[in-house]
């Protein structure tokens, strides 16, 4: 059987892009550790005819380890063609500039990443691409942004970090009445829990450092879309600017995305039962996990989720910033830092980390208060992090 014939989800994430190496017999393909690489007269004549398929130039424009992770990421996303980049971020930027020039208009949900947000804020203005944020993104408010111009519609799978979720299948049926390329951060719910493609998107972004890695070890962003679109990216503004990731990162992202599946059954697992327990803790004045009957999105997240409601939650402690920083620095169990996705679990505070650029009262009106925490749930054992927590949350007033 084809590696590309492969239909089961944990077959692809174990064997789709996987090379083992002819020279030597290594079943684990080695990095290819190069800049450069050498041109024979066979190769040269291939090149010059636009034969092209299977050799390398310079590694800014690829490299073996890297159509290796591509090829994997596009199998388990079951899109045409996959690039990945040196960061999420980078992902974002080069899908956008590709898709859109000076004078352009792009329509995003509200809220989104805080790196995403100053992206749109603060750069893309820069070079001339406007910016809308619609909090009511149905396509009755959607209507009332779209303008001649513009080209994108860019939304998350889950916002981050409240975790709303939006009727995807509503937005993207009015995208393409009005012919409007769609994006989805596909960051929190990963292929494994959400495919895009299944519901005609047309390009999905990862931070692949997140649950795509998912050991800590690795910086990363991917999107994956039409042969046609990626081709784009990568001889346009991806080979301009630059963005590439390194052998290395690519090599660590294929040996953590193998085990995908295993891990966010375990994530979502953990977090469903992290969350019903932090519901009757008389510490916390809110708990924010679409797999709850009290999020107001659960039915689309019933509708879109069914595997499971991925491993992000987050809650809000009663009291203030003073309230969550007691929680915050007493963990033990858990680690207190930025990303998510990781083995283990962890905890931030929006406010003062991921979300500080954002201004005051757009954060506020957004649900990132100064008591909010949010948490990406790891693997280890539910009664050791529930144990953690407990303890944490006791020593509130």
């Amino acid at each position: 059987m084809d590696k590309a014939d492969y239909k089961d989800f944990a077959t692809k994430a174990v064997h789709s892009g996987q090379h083992f190496d002819e020279s030597t017999g290594a079943h684990i393909a080695p990095m290819h550790l190069t800049s450069t690489y050498i041109f024979t007269p066979e190769k040269m004549d291939r090149w010059l005819n636009n034969d092209r398929e299977g050799i390398y130039f310079y590694t800014r424009m690829g490299n073996p380890t890297q159509t290796s992770f591509e090829e994997k990421l596009a199998a388990l996303e079951c899109m045409e063609a996959g690039l990945v980049t040196a960061s999420g971020m980078s992902a974002i930027a080069m899908a956008l500039m590709a898709a859109t020039g000076a004078g352009d208009h792009i329509i995003s949900t509200k809220p989104v990443y805080g790196g995403t947000y100053n992206l749109f804020t603060r750069t893309l203005p820069r070079f001339g691409l406007e910016v809308s944020f619609v909090e009511d993104f149905t396509p009755a408010g959607l209507e009332k942004m779209v303008k001649k111009n513009t080209k994108v519609v860019f939304f998350e799978t889950m916002h981050n970090p409240c975790l709303d979720v939006i009727d995807m299948d509503e937005v993207v049926d009015w995208a393409k009445g009005h012919e409007l390329m769609t994006m989805v951060d596909n960051t929190f719910t990963t292929p494994y829990l959400f495919l895009p493609f299944e519901h005609g998107i047309d390009v999905s972004l990862h931070s692949t450092t997140k649950y795509i890695n998912g050991h800590g070890d690795h910086l990363g962003g991917a999107m994956t879309g039409t042969k046609a679109f990626i081709q784009d990216v990568k001889g346009s503004v991806y080979q301009d600017i630059g963005p590439c990731p390194s052998p290395l990162q690519c090599w660590l992202g294929l040996r953590g995305v193998r085990t995908l599946h295993l891990r966010m059954e375990a994530h979502c697992r953990n977090a469903m039962e992290l969350a019903k327990w932090l519901e009757g803790n008389k510490h916390v004045a809110k708990v924010i996990y679409p797999g709850l009957p009290s999020h107001k999105d659960h039915a689309l997240a019933k509708k879109y989720f069914t595997k499971g409601y991925g491993g992000m939650l987050a809650f809000e402690v009663r009291g203030g910033y003073k309230e969550a920083r007691v929680f915050l620095d007493n963990v033990r169990l858990a680690e207190y830092g930025v990303s998510l996705g990781n083995l283990d679990t962890l905890v931030q505070h929006p406010a003062t980390m991921t979300h500080a650029k954002v201004p005051l009262e757009e954060r506020m009106r957004t649900g990132v208060t100064d008591s909010l925490i949010r948490v990406s749930v790891g693997v280890e054992g539910i009664g050791d992090i529930i144990e953690d927590f407990d303890r944490a949350l006791s020593l509130l007033p």
